[in-house]
């Protein structure tokens, strides 16, 4: 959004910079003038025949100003047809013979056009003397090779001895609709008027880049993001809007293409009568989707206007495109008419928004409103060009393309927004099922997160299973359920801490207990079980257990299990199913039954033989039978060995 902002200051200013300096090379020069009076027009006469009558001082058929488009003098001479040639004839005097003039037009005459200054021919676009060739008949209705171009006309001369300069331009219109001189001409010193000429390709070239880059741009996005169809609309507005200032006013396209036909210019030129206005509603109404609303009647609803608006326009788009250059000009009423339609229904729907304070309505409002005050500053350029030296529509164009960027960007910020509290409400859902369902559960499930875990996954395993249940005794006569509840869990957030220290992770919390799972060794059980075992006399002598004494009886096994999920599509839950687990509860209840803290079975014994010449003391049991089993157990009583006693009895044997 600050990139966006930043280049709509520069566009502005570089409006500002460029009228400043045309501004003052005027001042400096006084001599930069347009030739918009006293014009002498000969239709029908070639530039020789036109000679001949000036020599003569035979009258012109018209008398006109330019611009001028010869519709209105064809049917005052009868004629019916623009389709005609004609030479425009202009007598420049009082110049200085000295110094090197010019004349420069932003579009060339015509369809086609050569001119001549003091009889010589000096510039010419396209072919005007096909259409005067004897014999030659040209069906402007069918493809034919094209004898018309349209760029922008500079040319530099020097007057003659007296001063003066006469300049005719003999203009052939081969197929459009209205045919004559069409934009102004003007006379200055070369120097005044080449650097006049680089500033207005500069000016829009500027634009044009600007807009051919927000362009891409946006189409970039929409190739990144399919979904955001909107990115793409805004950037097929922006490069048509790109075309339409490349081809209409200042024909800078015929520059970067020397053999750009008029033909081809016409039809690119008209992407923007239809192809923009129905990008532009497509970009609205992905905005302000408008499915069930309705106009005026309740069966009318809004977007089967929307898509008969589109249709139409998009009709009469493809058949400019495909018909000859004679059709595709005559279509351009209707397009017009089109475009007009498809103004109003936007400007509606967008004060219609603004008044309802939709979201982003201002965006749309102010774009809107930009284009209009163009139209507005253009009318004021081609009527006063003292008033508004340089042509600023494609600015304003640049402008609405800017603002349309902006909304987008204020929408992809909300978006974000959504997307970010969207993402952090499920990390925090996703850290509460993990209150639930363990984090080290789903690794040895092989999954990343609970989201992909589904009703069957399971894995095959051998590990330690510890399983453990507690006895509160109290020392009052007054028994209470609450503070039981109290300590209990105090004693879990004790113990939890101690597993996981180890490795392993609590599967289940039991009435009274719990089951813990050590993937990787039965030491790390052992290790946790001793622990849990100190913490629990410190936890004894707290001020939370003054009333309260606990003691933890904790049975240890080994073996394979099946870890995974049971339950049904709407409620899960994770278990852990074998034998193992079952021995595991036995021998914890032998636990309880022996008054001994921490009971191991042979299997884990055998899995730490390193131990049992370390700090682990190993008290094996009476073989005995165990609920469940056929077959009597070995167990074992695990201790610390009382490393302290040890030393202080060797050094007692060592002083003797």
């Amino acid at each position: 959004m600050k990139k966006s902002r930043s280049l709509l200051f520069i566009v502005f200013f570089s409006v500002f910079l460029l009228s400043s300096v045309f501004t003052q090379n005027n001042k400096k020069t006084g001599n930069l003038r347009a030739l918009n009076d006293g014009w002498q027009l000969f239709l029908q006469k070639t530039p020789e025949q036109t000679f001949a009558l000036a020599d003569s001082d035979s009258p012109a058929d018209f008398e006109v100003s330019v611009p001028n488009e010869w519709n209105e003098q064809i049917k005052l001479s009868g004629g019916t047809s623009p389709e005609i040639y004609g030479c425009y004839r202009f007598v420049c005097k009082n110049l200085d013979s000295q110094i090197k003039y010019a004349i420069h037009m932003k579009e060339s005459p015509g369809t086609s056009c050569a001119i001549y200054i003091n009889r010589n021919k000096a510039a010419q676009t396209g072919n005007p003397f096909a259409m005067i060739e004897p014999g030659v008949k040209l069906n402007s209705r069918k493809y034919n090779r094209s004898n018309s171009q349209s760029v922008p006309v500079y040319t530099e001369f020097y007057p003659d001895l007296n001063g003066n300069a006469e300049i005719i331009f003999f203009v052939a219109n081969y197929y459009y609709r209205k045919g004559g001189l069409w934009d102004t001409v003007y006379l200055g010193t070369a120097d005044t008027l080449w650097r006049y000429n680089i500033l207005t390709l500069v000016f829009f070239c500027i634009v044009i880049g600007s807009l051919v880059f927000t362009g891409l741009l946006n189409i970039f996005q929409f190739i990144m993001n399919k979904k955001r169809t909107e990115y793409f609309f805004l950037g097929i507005a922006s490069l048509c809007f790109a075309v339409r200032i490349g081809t209409a006013g200042y024909c800078s396209l015929g520059i970067l293409l020397p053999s750009l036909s008029a033909e081809l210019k016409l039809k690119l030129e008209l992407l923007a009568i239809w192809l923009v206005p129905v990008s532009i509603l497509q970009l609205i109404f992905l905005i302000y989707p408008s499915d069930n609303r309705t106009v005026i009647f309740k069966f009318l609803k809004e977007k089967y206007l929307r898509y008969t608006l589109n249709a139409v326009a998009l009709t009469l788009g493809v058949l400019s495109l495909v018909l000859p250059a004679w059709y595709t000009n005559r279509l351009v009423p209707v397009l017009q008419i089109i475009l007009i339609i498809f103004s109003l229904y936007v400007i509606i729907f967008s004060i219609s928004n603004l008044i309802k304070r939709k979201r982003y309505s201002l965006y749309n409002f102010l774009s809107f409103f930009t284009i209009a005050t163009g139209g507005v500053f253009d009318i004021i350029h081609s009527s006063s060009k003292e008033t508004i030296p340089i042509p600023t529509l494609p600015f304003f164009i640049l402008a609405f393309v800017i603002i349309q960027v902006v909304m987008l960007a204020a929408i992809q910020n909300d978006i974000s927004k959504k997307t970010a509290k969207a993402s952090d409400d499920l990390s925090r859902l996703n850290d509460a099922y993990l209150r639930f369902v363990p984090k080290e559960f789903l690794h040895l499930l092989n999954k990343e997160s609970i989201i992909k875990t589904k009703l069957g996954d399971y894995s095959n395993i051998e590990m330690t299973i510890m399983f453990s249940k507690v006895s509160i005794v109290t020392t009052t006569n007054e028994v209470s359920l609450d503070d039981d509840f109290l300590i209990f869990n105090e004693y879990l957030k004790t113990v939890s801490p101690v597993i996981k220290k180890y490795d392993g992770f609590v599967s289940k919390f039991l009435s009274g207990g719990f089951m813990a799972l050590f993937p990787n060794s039965p030491l790390d059980a052992m290790r946790s079980a001793l622990e849990i075992k100190d913490n629990v006399s410190k936890f004894n002598d707290s001020e939370l257990c003054k009333n309260h004494t606990i003691t933890p009886w904790m049975g240890v096994h080994f073996g394979k299990m099946i870890i995974g999920t049971i339950g049904e599509e709407g409620r899960l839950d994770d278990t852990v199913i074998s034998d193992t687990v079952n021995t595991a509860a036995r021998i914890e209840t032998v636990c309880e039954k022996l008054g001994r803290s921490i009971i191991i079975s042979e299997a884990v014994e055998k899995r730490a033989p390193g131990e049992k010449a370390s700090n682990i003391q190993f008290n094996p049991l009476e073989v005995m039978y165990v609920k469940g089993k056929e077959k009597p157990l070995q167990l074992y009583e695990v201790e610390r060995k009382k490393q302290v006693g040890s030393a202080i009895i060797e050094k007692e044997e060592g002083q003797k």
